[in-house]
């Protein structure tokens, strides 16, 4: 679960870095997590202008399931313009946490 666009708290546009550091290490290890559930400002991740854009659709490619919430994309006047993954409801990353052998929070 990615539940910010920035990674940790402090400067803000330091912690946009950092997220695409992070991801772009994922891609670089090989490693693919099961899914991306993207949260509050993290949706804003997988929609035009993010730019992580190419580290979410390959992960995406590699079998990751990416989604963004509903309920924050309307708030963020996002919703519809999601490009990569699907827009995902709660009742689904409730799911995804049950179905998980190991969940973790970023942000």
């Amino acid at each position: 679960m990615i539940n910010s666009e920035s990674l940790g708290q402090g400067d803000y546009e330091l912690g946009k870095t950092l997220m695409k550091k992070f991801l772009q290490t994922i891609v670089k290890s090989g490693n693919t997590p099961e899914g991306v559930a993207l949260l509050n400002s993290g949706v804003k991740l997988a929609c035009a202008g993010s730019p992580v854009l190419e580290e979410l659709r390959v992960l995406e490619e590699r079998g990751a399931k990416i989604s963004s919430c509903i309920t924050c994309l309307k708030f963020y006047d996002l919703f519809g313009k999601v490009e990569v993954g699907i827009e995902g409801t709660m009742s689904l990353y409730v799911q995804y946490m049950f179905d998980a052998d190991d969940t973790f929070v970023i942000g």
